[in-house]
């Protein structure tokens, strides 16, 4: 990576970090959220599917939006409401303020990636998008690393409502930092109007292979949405790990995945078609939850190994979606394509978390939401399988 690029990944990464940290926190603080509100599990899922479904409505509108008033004013209201969302979840005093929180941290979490998408595709050369695109796709792995290794710390510390509102308050002002690292807006996202390049890209229809990933993407998200909403609870509940040990699985799911998306966007970028990764990572999904339905036979270990081909499958194949984005489109229609596929990941995100959580409730177990989500996956290696009119790759 140039030098020149360090400060543009660094702001990449931290977007994405701060637009989804809300979504893990709630997922690592799960057994003690539950406690302090009187929670069923299915009313926990719906607390993600606030936060995803808010994301995955307003997601091609906010793609149109960051193609018309540019990527830095976009980033910058990502860092703000992020804030906000954090703050908010920290002060609710009932479920329904925690629903308000999550919606509020929604737009973020729909936004995030078509701003960043958009900076890439504006402000980096071909050569340097794939490693780039690895870089900020693992701050959603480091969000989760600091979510599971310090919520639970600063909850033993400051109690985790008072921490969540302090963190909130150093996102909003991570915001102004990022403000001044990029700059001024380039020239080919004006702030006032959309250019002509601009306007015609946001009538051009979008290629086949834009909708075959967001199909991929709804599947894949309901797949990780369910398994990254529950997997701390499973831990906690079903193999006998404490909310530390378990949070210290997510910390460790983090780090792994923060390395596999590395390696998935160098390999996607330089050496492997993106169509056949996709089909790669779907196949391994299937691996990775089948681990999850024999955990409780093999064993409380069975969870490392199963967090670890989970990091490099079904919480990956976003860094080569997100790079087919800008490659299969011009740079002008990169936030409308990445917003169709944000919609469709986020309408996934949106429908497991409630639905894992109902099955939990009514059978008392996890192994047929685990058989469900395999055969997601499955259907995921199906979606991809296909050709269509494709990618310059």
């Amino acid at each position: 990576m140039k030098r020149s690029t360090i400060p543009l990944t660094s702001v990449l990464v931290a977007a994405m970090v701060v637009s989804t940290f809300q979504l893990f926190t709630l997922a690592v603080l799960a057994a003690d959220v539950i406690d302090e509100f009187g929670l069923s599990r299915g009313q926990l899922g719906w607390l993600g599917a606030a936060n995803t479904g808010v994301g995955a409505v307003l997601a091609p509108k906010l793609g149109t939006i960051t193609d018309r008033i540019g990527p830095k004013r976009s980033t910058v209201l990502v860092f703000l409401l992020s804030g906000l969302g954090l703050f908010l979840t920290g002060a609710a005093n009932s479920y329904l303020l925690l629903v308000i929180a999550s919606l509020v941290s929604g737009i973020p979490q729909g936004w995030s990636n078509s701003a960043t998408n958009k900076l890439i595709a504006t402000r980096l050369g071909a050569d340097e998008r794939g490693l780039v695109i690895g870089f900020k796709q693992s701050g959603v792995q480091f969000a989760i690393f600091l979510a599971g290794l310090g919520l639970p710390a600063i909850d033993s510390w400051v109690t985790w409502p008072v921490g969540l509102m302090w963190i909130g308050v150093v996102v909003a002002g991570l915001g102004l930092v990022a403000s001044q690292i990029l700059g001024p807006e380039t020239a080919s996202a004006p702030a006032a109007t959309a250019t002509t390049a601009s306007i015609a890209a946001a009538r051009t229809p979008l290629p086949p292979f834009v909708y075959q990933v967001a199909i991929y993407a709804l599947l894949m998200g309901m797949v990780g949405g369910g398994v990254g909403r529950f997997l701390p609870l499973f831990a906690n509940e079903k193999l006998g790990y404490t909310v530390a040990a378990a949070g210290f699985v997510v910390a460790f799911q983090g780090i792994v995945g923060i390395i596999a998306r590395l390696w998935w966007g160098r390999a996607a970028e330089s050496r492997l078609p993106l169509r056949g990764s996709l089909l790669a990572m779907a196949i391994g999904g299937v691996a990775a939850v089948g681990l999850l339905i024999v955990a409780e036979s093999l064993g409380a270990w069975i969870l490392y190994p199963a967090v670890v081909l989970q990091a490099f499958t079904i919480s990956a194949w976003n860094v080569v979606a997100n790079l087919a984005m800008i490659k299969s489109v011009p740079s002008e229609a990169s936030g409308r394509a990445t917003g169709v596929m944000m919609l469709a990941f986020l309408a996934g995100l949106t429908i497991s978390s409630p639905a894992v959580g109902w099955i939990v409730d009514r059978t008392g177990e996890y192994q047929p939401a685990w058989l469900v989500l395999i055969g997601l996956s499955a259907l995921g290696v199906l979606s991809v399988a296909r050709e269509t009119r494709a990618v310059r790759h």
